[in-house]
């Protein structure tokens, strides 16, 4: 009885343990399948059954007693039946990629402060207080109390004698009889020696002897005679008519401007700023001074003759300037000597192409 008990619940288990493997299967074919699909867009993509992933578009799986190799269309495909009537099932290895985290940048909405303008009203006292760098007069107008009627001053013209100086003739007394200096010449002698001596250029004839190459050639002009054969007939053009071109007037095109009407739909009002007057009352304070020329003397000097004595006239020394040489001083220039320092470098220079290297 308990064997029969346990040979069911083998076989149970057995069958639920096939079901299990068969849907599992099932499962993992219908996943390859998608995943083929999957692949189409994204080729190239080899998944390893030992952890490690290429990108190469095959699926390769390892284990059991069964393999298969899928290119390009994903799944598992592979297996086989043994004749003996034992089924093999194999064994599925599913690779997943794992995703690597990486920083995704989001925006954060934060508060931003933006200026609005809006009227602060500042009291200013009136009237405002305006601080000047000078002094200004300011009129203030304070009310004055004028009776009615007002005393008006009216301003009437009278002669006003003012003295002017006048030139009047002036008396001045001359004695008689006046006395007047005449110049009177008289001969004034004066030694001379005798006889007087007189320095007189005489030209002299001075002869300089010429050197002169003998003998030397001397060309004689010597007429000669052409003897001419007979009159030569030299033809001489007698005159001819030559054609004078005369202007011959034409007609000449000029423009002449012609009144052309154009024809205008219909006159229009356009409006035209004209002035107008506006009477503007303009304070006048009474009573106003009035400024009134006055007439006042003015000296203005007259030129007349005034006869001033003169003894006689007397020699005057005039200063002439002398022109004496003076020294300027010229510009020459002088050679200073500057130190320059020199720089030592030690080492090895190799300059193979210009044809300078070696060691300083």
């Amino acid at each position: 009885m308990r064997v029969l008990v346990y040979a069911t619940t083998i076989a149970l288990l057995v069958s639920s343990a096939r079901a299990g493997e068969e849907k599992a299967v099932e499962k993992a074919e219908a996943g390859a399948e998608d995943k083929s699909t999957k692949k189409q867009e994204k080729r190239g993509l080899l998944g390893l059954g030992y952890g490690y992933s290429y990108d190469g578009g095959y699926d390769i799986g390892i284990g059991g007693h069964g393999g298969g190799l899928e290119l390009a269309d994903g799944g598992y495909g592979g297996g086989y039946l043994d004749t003996s009537g034992h089924e093999h099932v194999k064994t599925l290895t599913v690779v997943k990629n794992v995703a690597v985290p990486y920083p995704v940048e989001k925006p954060v909405p934060y508060p931003v402060e933006k200026h609005v303008p809006y009227p602060v009203k500042v009291p200013v006292p009136q009237p405002y207080p305006v601080e000047k760098p000078f002094p200004v007069k300011v009129l203030v107008k304070v009310p004055v109390h004028v009776p009615q009627p007002y005393p008006v001053e009216k301003k009437i013209p009278y002669p006003v004698h003012v003295p002017v100086d006048r030139p009047y003739p002036v008396k001045v007394l001359v004695p008689q009889p006046y006395p007047v200096e005449k110049h009177v010449p008289y001969p004034v002698k004066v030694p001379v020696p005798q006889p007087y001596p007189v320095e007189k250029p005489v030209p002299v004839p001075v002869k300089v002897p010429i050197h002169v190459p003998a003998p030397y050639p001397v060309e004689k002009l010597v007429p000669v005679k052409v003897p001419v054969d007979r009159p030569i007939h030299i033809p001489v053009p007698k005159p001819y008519p030559v054609h004078i071109e005369k202007p011959v007037p034409y007609p000449v095109e000029k423009p002449v401007p012609v009144a052309v009407k154009v024809p205008v739909d219909r006159p229009y009002p356009v409006p035209v700023e004209k002035p107008v007057a506006v009477p503007v009352k303009v304070p006048i304070p009474q009573p106003y001074p009035v400024e009134k020329p006055v007439p006042y003397p003015v000296e203005k000097p007259v030129p007349y003759e005034v006869k001033v004595p003169v003894d006689r006239p007397y020699p005057v020394h005039i200063e002439k300037p002398v022109p004496y040489p003076v020294e300027k001083p010229v510009p020459v220039p002088v050679k200073v000597p500057v130190a320059v320092p020199v720089h030592h470098e030690h080492g090895y220079s190799g300059d193979w192409a210009g044809g300078h290297g070696g060691y300083h």
